[in-house]
């Protein structure tokens, strides 16, 4: 008599939804980046700091949706990388202000 353990009639899970690392991963480098470059008030560069500070935390929560809405993980891992996604986009400005002040000084 054959041994089924069930392991094939269970659908594969991945503990990390793929999108949501890249996306946190790329505010993560966005993040370090962002305050060794020049400054972007000198010279009219307003527009370009208007494009680049929302970028963290918008990536951010872009990983909290794609957390919610990848199938291949579990319920609970759905949840923790949301929410953890959700809380590192709300960090990240913040985060950004005294990085600039760590590195450049007051």
């Amino acid at each position: 008599m054959p041994y089924d353990d069930g392991t094939q009639s269970r659908p594969q899970q991945r503990r990390a939804p793929r999108i949501a690392a890249v996306l946190l991963a790329a505010a993560v480098v966005l993040l370090v980046l962002l305050p060794l470059l020049p400054s972007p008030y000198v010279s009219g560069g307003a527009r370009l700091a208007l494009f680049l500070l929302p970028l963290p935390p918008l990536l951010a929560f872009g990983g909290t949706l794609a957390a919610l809405l990848d199938r291949k993980i579990g319920v609970n891992s759905k949840g923790v990388w949301a929410v953890g996604s959700a809380l590192f986009g709300l960090v990240c400005v913040p985060a950004l202000f005294v990085l600039v002040t760590l590195i450049a000084g007051p």
